[in-house]
């Protein structure tokens, strides 16, 4: 992984390193073996298979540890591990790419190692809202099929940006918006961008605050426009006739110059 020059800016700013990359794999990975144990142990038990019903509890083993279970309990557990393993999956994917790259940001460790619990939080509120909405007053947890709900919120955790939208587009229409303040708006900050050098057709990285509304980065006068725009980071592409400069990121709420000089080659 490339290292930024001491002194050149902040921790938080520089590239990771190996060790911060292994360790933050390490504990992907065992994170991913404790939440598979876990999915499997609470899986709710089957038929008997001598025409009878599910059990309503069982016994699940943990190392340590074999408490007895409902079925209603398992749901949640099985819904939580399975958010959290959809959440895993969306790191892994990002993270592959971005220590493939050479481009990976200490500040984005400390997300990756969110995200997963970002993930199961958000499968229990789906599975909240399911169980809320679509099963009868009658039901009860037997009626849950457990493969639909862990694979519901599995998708929730992988997609957990698109669903937090989601739910804003929602009940963004359904409530009543609240009041704007003169500080609704964040006020846009450039930290870093990300080559800092390229040809025409270059993707380059902006990272900093402020940035989730940004419409187009301009490269001298030529303007091009975003995408991936998330409060810290945004993606844009150098466009034909960009000339040698500091990009400038427009947004509603005003354009920022980033810090760094972007040369084209």
């Amino acid at each position: 992984m490339t290292e930024s020059p001491a002194g050149s800016e902040s921790p938080g700013l520089s590239y990771a390193r190996t060790r911060d990359i292994v360790a933050v794999f390490a504990v992907l990975l065992a994170l991913t073996v404790v939440l598979v144990v876990v999915l499997v142990q609470a899986w709710p038990a089957g038929p008997d298979g001598r025409g009878g019903t599910a059990p309503d509890a069982k016994t699940v083993h943990f190392p340590g540890w074999s408490p007895r279970m409902s079925r209603e309990t398992s749901l949640f557990v099985i819904v939580m591990a399975a958010g959290a393993l959809g959440g895993v999956a969306h790191v892994l994917r990002s993270f592959y790419w971005y220590v493939g790259n050479r481009s990976l940001r200490r500040s984005w460790l400390l997300m990756y190692l969110l995200l997963p619990f970002v993930g199961a939080l958000f499968g229990l509120i789906v599975y909240l809202v399911v169980r809320g909405g679509l099963t009868s007053p009658a039901g009860g947890a037997s009626d849950v099929n457990p493969y639909g709900i862990a694979a519901i919120a599995a998708l929730v955790g992988q997609f957990s940006r698109e669903t937090a939208e989601k739910f804003r587009s929602v009940f963004s229409t359904l409530l009543a918006p609240a009041p704007r303040g003169r500080d609704h708006a964040l006020t846009p900050r450039i930290t870093a961008i990300d080559p800092v050098r390229g040809p025409v057709g270059t993707t380059v990285a902006v990272t900093g605050s402020g940035l989730a509304s940004a419409t187009s980065v301009r490269f001298g006068t030529v303007r091009s426009p975003v995408s991936d725009a998330a409060d810290t980071l945004v993606r844009t592409i150098v466009p034909a006739g960009a000339t040698s400069g500091s990009p400038i990121v427009n947004t509603p709420a005003g354009a920022v110059a980033s810090p760094e000089t972007f040369t084209v080659e």
